[in-house]
């Protein structure tokens, strides 16, 4: 697990960065849908924003700020195979793992993904972007760096060494964080519209009518 903290805490130092220049990767996001044709459809899944870099990338800036996004994203699914690779011979299945990998997979739809408090990446963005094109993409990486680290942390100390405790009650422990975790996890499971949080779409405030 001492690796799995290592590679947790680079990709904090990275996300810093990230959310430093969310506002440039917003700029980056609103120039290649445009080139790209996109401008009334969200920032849907992580494979839009490869697509973006590869063929609507118009200067240095953007294809760095993709880069450093798509960098994070490929490094939280490193973690995940740690994670999983760690516990493999355990004995017991990881449903949160495998909703995390969904969370985090190319193809899956994550518009309707919301990061709440103490987040603030959302409050960063315009109404308009926040409940229409970005809310998802800028929220992908908080929620899976929290569910990352608060698993590993979780896992770190009910898994002692062989030699202190039989395999049977490793598991046992593990699947009782495995359960908790999914828990957590249950509001980001997939819906008919694509991923959805189990509280109420942003609004701005001061909007109570609606």
């Amino acid at each position: 697990m001492a690796d799995v903290r290592e590679q947790l805490l680079s990709i904090e130092e990275k996300f810093k960065r990230f959310k430093q220049q969310q506002f440039i990767f917003i700029t980056a996001l609103e120039r290649s849908r445009e080139h790209a044709r996109d401008k009334t459809e969200p920032v849907s899944t992580v494979a839009q924003v490869q697509r973006y870099m590869t063929h609507h990338c118009s200067n240095s800036t953007d294809r760095r700020i993709f880069l450093l996004f798509l960098e994070i994203i490929a490094d939280l699914g490193g973690v995940l195979k740690h994670l999983e690779s760690s516990l493999s011979g355990q004995n017991t299945s990881c449903e949160s793992l495998d909703t995390c990998w969904e969370l985090l997979g190319p193809n899956s739809n994550i518009s309707q993904l919301r990061a709440h408090y103490p987040h603030n990446d959302i409050n960063r963005l315009s109404c308009d972007e926040a409940r229409n094109f970005y809310g998802g993409i800028v929220s992908v990486i908080p929620l899976a760096l929290d569910f990352l680290t608060t698993y590993s942390k979780g896992v770190q100390h009910l898994t002692p060494t062989a030699t202190e405790t039989s395999q049977p009650t490793v598991a046992k422990n593990v699947g009782m964080v495995d359960k908790d975790a999914s828990e957590n996890l249950r509001r980001y499971k997939k819906g008919t519209g694509g991923w959805h949080a189990g509280k109420p779409a942003w609004k701005p405030p001061g909007n109570s009518k609606r």
